[in-house]
């Protein structure tokens, strides 16, 4: 069975495309215009014009991932040619990369969701069909360490549930984090969005610490693609939400996703304001790679 990964990569960017707070005039105005122009995955954080997205790729093959599948927009013209690039240069380490494009209905604007994403890249594939897959987002970039954890556990269903604390956002912005609630012996039973800080001190007292979702999980894609088909629309945001299939996972089976806790940041690339931080954690840990 090969090791696969499947980044999401077809979301509208409609914060980053946002204009920069006061303050963000040290932004390179290169980068700004890929900001507003690309996929996040595509702006050139990184030295020598290295690209998010050649992080992910670089910690995916550490991780000893064999085959990456890009989930993206239907109108992006950018990031497929230049993974296919890559992979006719011999610059990615051997990984087999495929893509997948996000189609839009006719009576939408703006994608369905990120549980649609899923659905549609898996179904444009069917050898992906079978067999376990990692799914995260495309604007993190997550440990090789997580990408480890993950395929290694020994569930077959499982997600990385994050030490709030050692996230290293600002405190406001980490209060909206997804909390995730687990029983006694760590299977979620919900995933709870934009929590209060009632509902924050509730799962202190529960369980201890305060685990957070971010949105990176592993599946066995053929158990896993009813519950994917058959997620509703959101009632407010009018999308078909990935954390809503992981939770309705385990009201189907009885034992959920296995939460596996990890004390680490994950860095992330949401906003403009992110991208000096961004190039800041890539020096400091990358070097000259």
């Amino acid at each position: 069975m090969k090791k696969r990964l499947l980044i999401l990569a077809g979301g509208m960017a409609s914060r980053m495309k946002k204009a920069m707070a006061e303050g963000g005039s040290d932004l390179d105005p290169s980068l700004v215009a890929q900001a507003n122009s690309v996929t996040k995955g595509m702006i050139q954080v990184g030295k020598n014009g290295k690209t998010l997205i050649d992080y992910q790729l670089y910690n995916a093959h550490l991780a000893g991932i064999e085959e990456v599948m890009l989930l993206l927009h239907p109108t992006d013209t950018v990031s497929q040619e230049y993974c296919e690039s890559l992979m006719a240069k011999d610059a990615c380490w051997g990984l087999q990369i495929v893509f997948a494009r996000q189609q839009i209905p006719a009576d939408r604007e703006k994608p369905a969701g990120t549980a649609d994403a899923v659905y549609q890249a898996l179904m444009q594939h069917d050898s992906w069909q079978k067999g376990r897959v990692i799914v995260c987002n495309s604007d993190n970039l997550y440990s090789v360490n997580a990408l480890k954890l993950l395929w290694s556990s020994t569930e077959t269903q499982a997600l990385i549930s994050y030490h709030r604390d050692s996230l290293l956002y600002p405190a406001e912005r980490i209060s909206a984090f997804a909390l995730i609630r687990t029983d006694a012996d760590g299977y979620l039973l919900e995933i709870i969005e934009k929590p209060t800080q009632e509902q924050a001190d509730e799962l202190m007292a529960q369980l201890g610490r305060l685990g957070v979702s971010m949105n990176i999980f592993v599946f066995e894609a053929s158990t896993f693609l009813p519950y994917l088909a058959a997620t509703p629309f959101h009632l407010v945001r009018n999308e078909k939400e990935l954390p809503t299939s992981v939770a309705m996972f385990g009201e189907g089976t009885g034992k959920g996703f296995y939460a596996i806790p990890l004390a680490e940041n994950v860095p992330d690339l949401t906003s403009k304001e992110d991208i000096l931080v961004m190039q800041k954690y890539l020096e400091e840990t990358y070097g000259d790679f």
